[in-house]
């Protein structure tokens, strides 16, 4: 339990010298984020400065810095869910809160990783580990001050039953296969058309190409194929 108070205050509990563009270069290398949920990134990082990486706030409170931020809505849930999947990625810590009175207040979030050197040559020798071009363009967004609302598509409960599916699949199959490989899946099965069951089709194809990462004792054959060739490969075709 840690004692809510001023930002200078927090700061003791820091665990690192805290940057936010090295928290949100580390942050884009471990997950693929729907528009909401980049938005949400940079909102985050801005409330951890003066803090020096920590930072304390309601999920209520988030919602509306968000929405005034943004000049669009997001739902508590989409909150609840964005925080969970922060923590469980390991870029930050939840901790439970007392004001100097003992009272219960909002919790307290520790940023645990960020970037410790530029990481520019690394991304050229793996271009797949790049930011997608709607996060690129967010960035430029918020750096030059425009928050223009994105498409309605991105706030509808289509896109946040997607996004649910995509992180519940990713815990499941992150053990044997890994961001890039999954994402590397995932573009490929969002190409697709005529999808019924999003959730059978990806947790079929990671299923799949699981085994055959087991079966070959973790060597990655499939790096530079294709999903149609993965399951050619699995058929033995």
């Amino acid at each position: 339990m840690l004692l809510n108070a001023k930002a200078e205050e927090l700061s003791k509990y820091s665990k690192l010298k805290y940057e936010a563009d090295k928290f949100i270069q580390k942050v884009k290398e471990l997950w693929d984020y729907s528009d909401l949920q980049i938005r949400s990134v940079y909102l985050i990082s801005d409330l951890a400065k003066k803090g020096n990486g920590v930072f304390s706030i309601a999920y209520s409170t988030f919602q509306t810095m968000f929405e005034q931020r943004f000049k669009m809505k997001i739902s508590l849930s989409s909150v609840r869910r964005f925080f969970t999947l922060m923590s469980k990625l390991g870029l930050v810590s939840v901790h439970k809160a007392k004001r100097k009175n003992e009272q219960q207040s909002a919790n307290i979030y520790i940023i645990e990783q960020q970037c410790e050197e530029p990481t520019q040559v690394e991304e050229k020798e793996h271009p797949v580990e790049q930011a997608p071009e709607h996060q690129n363009s967010i960035s430029k967004e918020i750096q030059d001050g425009e928050q223009k609302p994105l498409s309605k598509e991105c706030v509808n409960s289509k896109e946040v039953q997607q996004e649910e599916i995509i992180h519940n699949a990713y815990i499941k199959f992150k053990k044997h296969i890994n961001k890039t490989l999954f994402c590397k899946i995932l573009t490929e099965i969002k190409n697709k058309k005529e999808i019924r069951n999003f959730q059978a089709y990806l947790e079929g194809a990671l299923s799949k190409v699981e085994n055959h990462i087991r079966c070959n004792n973790g060597t990655l054959v499939f790096e530079h194929h294709g999903l149609s060739d993965f399951y050619g490969v699995l058929m033995g075709q």
